[in-house]
This record gives structure tokens, C-alpha cells and sequence, in this order.
């Protein structure tokens, strides 16, 4: 092990391929002709609108699969007047562990809330492309008895790619501190006989769960990415939302550098590219930070054929193994990518105290 090393993360960018989608809906319009008029959540920069889907609703459908392919037990939810909660618990449930959460326990007459923060964390998904909302008018007329007004609606759709980012901080997973507006209690860490960490956090006591064990819930976050589904109005606008393409990475420190390396081609606006300029620029700074993998190259670079202009230039320069892309493998497809990523978590984890 390195000293040097200090904050490890797997850290990436995902490009997503929205078909006449509305994957995440800001809610009705009132300014609209129709009286129920549904527009799409959207940035503005000057003129330029993009949309975007949030990082809670990505989060909420990688959760999914994770549930559904990956056999995690959804925490229970208490609902109360003014709020919700899960049951706070990150060691039984590994929900809780990577995506956080406020919550109330009670013990006996007394209650304290505790409180964890993700480690694994997330973007904004937003358009490569702006100005691509379209609206879609549409009625309601199906067996409407004779001489009955239709009912008339609107709403948007795009047609575009979205890319986001998210990381993964693995010192954090699996490795909780115990008292009030912290991630538990003490009696729970006794109860699951988990291991007292050697540091502390802020004078707490910190208890973490078995390697094998953080490992495995990184691992699985990591290879439900490449299954990713979700999303609103599916039944109407039907649109896959599993990654086209892949840039993923091992580093030390809690930034998240590979960001809007997706862009508008400046030759076909309506194709996108990976900026390989920006790329090599982030590879140069984060040469040092990057973390040594016996095994495997620290950054994974995927994507489905046809879907980058400029694909032939980005496999010639990444085979090319000239610094500062010599750390970079290049992978057959997202999935690959990620599943890649998956298997090096192990050997990243040598990293961890």
C-alpha cells in the first residue's frame, strides 16, 4: 500500500440516449393553452434550454435495480406528518449504506436522529444538446358519449443524449460512526459485532463492516449501472436508459474529474463526441492521483458502435498508449466497462483502511 493514498474513489461519466423520452417531469405549466399542460425539469443559459433528469431520480433507478436484479431489501419507510425515513439501518440494509439517509430511532422513551452521508453520489443528467424539447399535444377521446368535448393535454419530450457523473467514496461504504447526528447508535454496532475501526471521526467511535462485505455492495452499485432502467411516462414514451457509453475511473481524492467530457460535434451538431482534448487534460492533472491497479488499468473507457463521431480517433489514440492515455483500457461496451470496474474493486480496496 501507497501512503499517499488518501481518499480513494471509482468515479465516472455515463452518456444516456433518450429517445422521445419525458424522463423526469417538473409538473404542470399553468401558462400553457391546455389546462393540463405537463413540461419536463429543464436548465436555461441564456436562450438555451437543456434537459436534465435529477441526480434523486437516477438514484431512485439505480436503487431499482439494484432491488430487483441484485436481491437488496429495501429499507422500511416510517412516514409521519411532516416526513419520511428509512429504517437507518446500513448494516442490515445495504441501501441505507450507500445511498444515505436522516433518520429518527427510537430507543425506549428516547429518540435521536442520525444521520448518513451518501458515498455514493450523483450528478444531474442533462442534455449534450440544447433546445430539443418538443411538445406533444395530444386528447382525450376514447368512448366519449355522443357530443362530449374531448379532453385535451400537453406535454414535452426530447430526443437526446444526457450524460452525469457519480462517485463512489470507498472509505466511506461498509464504515459508520456511532452517536447522534452521526450514522448510528452504539448498540446497534454492538448487536451486528462489527469491528471497531483503529481512527475516529470527530472523537466517535467508528465501527466497520467485514472487506468482503464493503466489496461485494460496491461491486453490485457497480454492475446495476450498466442494467440502469427507469424513468416517467415509460408507458407512452418508452426510451432506454441503460448507459450507451462509459468513462470510468479509480482515484485518489473526492472530486469527480471526468465531467462534461461528452459534447455536441462541431462539425455535425447533431452527433456527439468525447472531447479528447478535454480528456487528455484531465488524465495530465490526475496522472499522479490515479491509483495504481496490479491487474488493470485505473481508467475504463466503453461504448455501443455508432454511438461517439469520432470513434475511430478515440480508439486510435487510447491504443496509440502514449501518456497520458497509457492509463486507460479501452473496454468492448459500457457493461463491460462497468463489470471491469466491478472486478477491480478488490484490488482498490487495498487502498481502504
Amino acid at each position: 500500500m501507497e501512503s499517499r493514498i488518501a481518499y480513494p474513489v471509482v468515479t465516472g461519466t455515463v452518456l444516456i440516449e433518450a429517445n422521445g423520452a419525458a424522463l423526469n417531469n417538473a409538473g404542470q405549466d399553468e401558462g400553457r393553452r391546455t389546462d393540463n399542460a405537463i413540461v419536463v425539469k429543464q436548465l436555461q443559459i441564456g436562450r438555451l434550454r437543456y434537459p436534465y433528469v435529477s441526480g434523486q431520480a437516477w438514484r431512485r433507478w439505480w436503487r431499482e435495480v439494484l432491488y430487483t436484479h441484485f436481491g437488496w431489501e429495501p429499507s422500511p419507510v416510517t412516514r409521519e406528518a411532516k416526513s419520511a425515513y428509512t429504517a437507518g439501518d446500513p448494516i442490515t440494509y445495504a441501501e441505507d449504506d450507500l445511498f444515505g439517509y436522516m433518520a429518527a430511532r427510537k430507543r425506549g422513551k428516547d429518540s435521536d436522529t442520525y444521520r448518513r452521508i451518501s458515498p455514493l453520489r450523483a450528478s444531474l443528467l442533462v442534455s449534450v444538446f440544447p433546445n430539443v424539447i418538443a411538445n406533444d399535444f395530444g386528447h382525450f377521446s376514447r368512448n366519449l358519449p355522443p357530443g362530449a368535448d374531448i379532453i385535451p393535454f400537453e406535454s414535452e419530450v426530447y430526443s437526446t443524449y444526457l450524460q452525469g457523473s457519480f462517485s463512489i467514496v470507498l472509505n466511506e461504504v461498509g464504515r459508520f460512526a456511532v452517536g447522534a447526528m452521526a450514522d448510528i447508535a452504539e448498540d446497534l454496532a454492538r448487536n451486528a459485532q462489527l469491528e471497531e475501526a483503529a481512527d475516529d471521526w470527530n472523537g466517535r467511535k467508528v465501527y466497520r463492516l467485514p472487506a468482503q462485505e464493503r466489496i461485494r455492495r460496491v461491486r453490485e452499485a457497480l454492475a446495476a449501472l450498466a442494467q440502469l432502467r427507469g424513468g416517467a411516462r415509460l408507458a407512452r414514451n418508452l426510451s432506454d436508459v441503460a448507459p450507451v457509453a462509459v468513462i470510468v475511473g479509480f482515484v485518489d481524492g473526492g472530486n469527480a474529474p471526468f465531467q462534461n467530457l461528452f459534447a455536441a460535434d462541431p462539425v455535425a451538431a447533431e452527433q456527439v463526441v468525447l472531447n479528447l482534448e478535454r480528456f487528455r487534460s484531465v488524465l495530465a492533472d490526475y496522472t499522479d492521483r490515479l491509483l495504481p491497479l496490479n491487474g488493470g488499468k485505473p481508467v475504463l473507457v466503453g461504448w455501443h458502435p455508432t454511438v461517439l463521431a469520432n470513434e475511430t480517433e478515440i480508439r486510435r489514440t487510447i491504443e496509440s498508449g502514449e501518456p497520458p492515455f497509457d492509463r486507460v483500457e479501452l473496454v468492448s461496451s459500457p457493461k463491460a466497462a462497468l463489470d471491469r470496474a466491478a472486478e477491480l474493486v478488490a484490488t482498490a480496496y487495498t487502498y481502504v483502511s
